[in-house]
């Protein structure tokens, strides 16, 4: 109870603000704008109905979206945003539904004030479950204390991202490792510690749990090891040698005690790619209509400056290897340099289109055509493509996007294509239509906050440890 509280209590209050929610809606309605004619006197007694719908149907969405994940000052802000966008609208929309079945009709008005409302109290609620997180950490309530093993580039990340994630509770103390020389020891000799004292060395410090980042040696040593920090009440957690493969599913059955992990392949199922297909030309045909004045605008200004020039074809690779040609609005300007009292308009207005992406806008009747969708990895050129080892290639398993986890993450054309496939793939294992909605709206986000990144330290990939580096010898 004490890991989870943090996620309990932010559910508390989410059922609470949209209880709150409801009466503030209905004092509105009924009290600051009584002079609307209503048919009837309705008590707010006849709205627990509707509330108690609301109540149920936001557990379920709670665990589905993972609302427990705010992310308030990470990198995953825009889709903390898009997440809690799109289960108040599907909140409303189980609404809406579930008085039309029950033919219980409530005021129109109360309910166009519902979604403010909501969205305020909800953005409270995280608000202060930041902080309930910030002083459980300060008095140690319900943190689990951490140490990992290891000290390659996988350890690294995950002390980062221990770091990042702040709503798992979590407290890394440190790393632990075998030491090469005595001189690397950070704070004491401890390379002829045995298991037995390690175990005890690291239960004394109040460890809760030792997280493996390498593989475990089954040699007497590492897995007595092991069983006293059991004995010792220290969980042991193992990170898969092959996690990276982002498969979408992992089976396993045992034969005789023998555990067996069958690694399926992430790739769409033919429910999904139908559905996906259906989401991408809905979409693409909605943004077409609603940007065609830009998409306009934006042709006619570039042919006035490239003199009839305005756009780009360019050849891809998309879905299985094929190369397509790839429309993109012609914005070579922005690589001319400016100097501060430059009036290099060109050039201004073709860095403000690439800052926004806007010169991705012709994209869209790629993905009308069937050679792009809106979500997906970005396609990149063949050059790069014949670079690719078999598991970059796995990326081209599903049709390119306009937009994409790696794009959301803040990741552009020129970045490292590993850590792009590492996206890419994770998108793929975990795709859902609910998952490409959510990447459309928070790209709104992204795009709105590219600048202010840009002009920010994008951190070290790699940090040094986090807090005491233990070493010892344990194999």
């Amino acid at each position: 109870m004490g890991k989870n509280f943090p996620r309990y209590a932010l559910l508390l209050a989410d059922l609470v603000a949209i209880v709150v929610a409801f009466r503030i809606a209905y004092e509105v309605r009924y009290a600051l704008v009584n002079f609307i004619a209503t048919k009837g006197e309705e008590t707010f007694a006849s709205y627990w109905p509707a509330m108690a719908m609301a109540l149920g149907a936001w557990i379920v969405l709670f665990r589905a979206f993972e609302l427990d994940r705010p992310y308030l000052l990470g990198r995953d802000f825009p889709l903390a945003v898009s997440r809690l966008l799109m289960s108040l609208g599907v909140l409303m929309g189980a609404l809406l539904a579930g008085s039309y079945l029950a033919e219980t009709f409530y005021s129109r008005l109360l309910l166009i004030f519902l979604p403010p409302l909501l969205i305020v109290l909800f953005g409270g609620t995280r608000l202060l479950y930041r902080d309930l997180l910030k002083w459980s950490r300060k008095y140690g309530w319900g943190v689990r204390r951490v140490v990992i093993v290891g000290q390659s580039d996988l350890a690294r990340e995950l002390g980062n991202r221990i770091r990042q994630h702040q709503e798992l509770n979590y407290e890394l103390l440190g790393f632990l490792f075998p030491a090469v020389n005595r001189n690397r020891a950070a704070t004491r000799d401890l390379e002829q510690t045995s298991s037995e004292e390690m175990a005890r060395e690291l239960a004394s410090k109040k460890v809760d749990e030792l997280i493996f980042t390498t593989p475990i040696r089954r040699e007497t040593a590492t897995l007595e090891f092991i069983a006293t920090c059991q004995k010792l009440g220290i969980q042991v957690k193992l990170i898969p040698e092959y996690y990276d493969l982002h498969t979408k599913q992992i089976a396993s059955f045992s034969i005789d005690g023998i555990p067996i992990f069958e690694l399926r392949e992430a790739s769409l199922d033919p429910f999904s790619g139908a559905a996906k297909l259906l989401l991408d030309y809905s979409a693409a045909s909605i943004l077409v209509i609603l940007f065609s004045p830009a998409i306009l605008l934006i042709s006619l200004s570039l042919a006035v400056l490239f003199k009839g020039h305005f756009l780009w074809r360019e050849t891809r690779i998309g879905m299985g290897g094929q190369p397509f040609v790839m429309f993109r609005f012609n914005v070579s300007a922005a690589d001319e340099p400016l100097l501060p009292d430059s009036r290099n308009w060109k050039a201004r207005f073709c860095r403000f289109l690439h800052r926004y992406s806007l010169s991705e806008l012709p994209q869209l009747w790629n993905v009308l055509k069937g050679d792009m969708g809106i979500v997906g990895p970005r396609p990149e050129t063949p050059e790069r493509v014949r670079r690719y080892s078999a598991w970059h290639r796995r990326r081209l398993q599903v049709k390119p996007g306009i937009t994409g986890l790696a794009q959301v993450r803040g990741l552009r054309g020129l970045d490292s294509s590993d850590l792009k496939t590492k996206y890419d793939l994770e998108y793929v294992a975990t795709f859902s239509l609910v998952m490409d909605l959510t990447l459309m709206v928070a790209t709104i986000n992204t795009l709105l906050r590219r600048r202010k990144a840009a002009l920010a330290d994008p951190g070290n990939s790699s940090p040094p440890p986090v807090g005491e580096t233990l070493h010892a010898n344990i194999t």
